[in-house]
């Protein structure tokens, strides 16, 4: 993880207690004492800062707000919440990633694992509706002045109030108030869709999403992640 953040004494002090532990030392005998330094060090390094690290390969971009660690049993539980989050490209608003089963290998190059990512975040619908519309399918989708999401056939003269919701990473898709040239078409004829999402980046599945208002919220999983990061920032 790249901050370009320079060191300071608060971060040595955080630090060398880490550093002096053994290399392979497990997360399960780290004192309480160490975690709580690893968690106030992080907090003082990142907090209000812009990062950028990678996840599977995917870019990551964001503003860190707050970070937490707490024990669980053999494995530490982490807490962080981000702003103005670019993940290979996608803008999102807010984001609390909430890591499950993470490992701590201490020393001047801490390694840190964890074995799930549980990520919940909030996106304007406009941002959403942008992204749709790369996605090669036949309808543009825009919002209107009311509020409500309009798709406009690519081909043909067909317009359509839309509703989506996602299950699973499945949306299931919604048309009311359709019409061809203008005259309306019967709502037996628009049966709502199930469409699969296509593949989002980093492993990410179990996308749930649904929109409130103005905002979509989202939440999915991402599998295993495992990186090295140097506390002192050389």
């Amino acid at each position: 993880m790249d901050t370009g953040v320079e060191a300071d004494g608060w971060a040595t002090r955080w630090v060398e207690p880490l550093a002096d532990l053994a290399a392979g030392t497990t997360t399960a005998l780290v004192p309480d004492v160490i975690v709580t330094a690893l968690a106030l060090g992080l907090t003082h390094r990142y907090v209000g800062r812009t990062v950028a690290t990678d996840v599977h390969g995917v870019p990551v971009r964001a503003t860190v707000r707050s970070v937490q660690v707490r024990r669980r049993r053999a494995h530490l539980q982490s807490r962080v919440e981000l702003a103005a989050v670019d993940w290979g490209g996608r803008r999102v608003d807010e984001v609390t990633v909430v890591a499950h089963g993470v490992r701590v290998v201490p020393g001047l190059r801490t390694r840190l694992s964890a074995h799930r990512l549980d990520v919940h975040g909030t996106s304007g619908v406009g941002t959403v509706l942008d992204w749709l519309n790369t996605l090669g399918h036949a309808w543009v989708l825009a919002l209107d002045r009311d509020g409500s999401i309009r798709a406009t056939h690519r081909r043909r003269r067909l317009t359509a109030l839309v509703d989506v919701t996602v299950t699973d990473g499945v949306a299931r898709i919604e048309l009311g108030d359709a019409r061809c040239y203008g005259v309306p078409v019967p709502g037996r004829l628009l049966p709502p869709r199930d469409v699969a999402l296509p593949p989002l980046p980093g492993g990410a599945g179990s996308v749930c999403a649904a929109r409130e208002g103005h905002l979509v919220r989202f939440a999915m999983q991402v599998p295993a992640v495992s990186y090295a990061f140097d506390p002192l920032g050389a």
